[in-house]
């Protein structure tokens, strides 16, 4: 198994969501060979599709982290310090991965606990 390494410049290097084309008919070659290999390791249900894009760059020490309050059904992902995961005793779950040509990494990470989501 290759160990997901968590570097923000991976997430600099994504690009303005103003900029990135949306997802569209001209995709759908793509994703439903995504979609057949997905069948073919029985992942439908554990992988899916994210439109890669960034809102502003992250510091080097930082990763961005989804945190979910159930009670007010809010969910918000935010820019975290490696720092504050460790004193937290936060091990972010990955959740958004990137691809390039030496293999993957984590662009966005959860905050899980035994009982589902970090309730804030």
């Amino acid at each position: 198994m290759n160990q997901v390494i968590v570097e923000s410049m991976q997430w600099n290097a994504l690009t303005h969501i103003a900029d990135v084309r949306p997802i569209d008919d001209s995709d759908s070659a793509c994703l439903e060979e995504v979609r057949q290999v997905l069948l073919k390791y029985n992942c439908l249900e554990r992988f899916g599709i994210s439109l890669l894009h960034s809102h502003f760059e992250l510091r080097d020490d930082e990763i961005l982290l989804e945190t979910t309050d159930l009670e007010k059904r809010e969910h918000w992902v935010r820019p975290v310090t490696h720092t504050y995961l460790r004193e937290n005793k936060i091990t972010a779950q990955t959740t958004v991965i990137g691809f390039d040509e030496k293999g993957y990494h984590q662009h966005c990470g959860c905050n899980p606990r035994s009982t589902g989501h970090h309730h804030l």
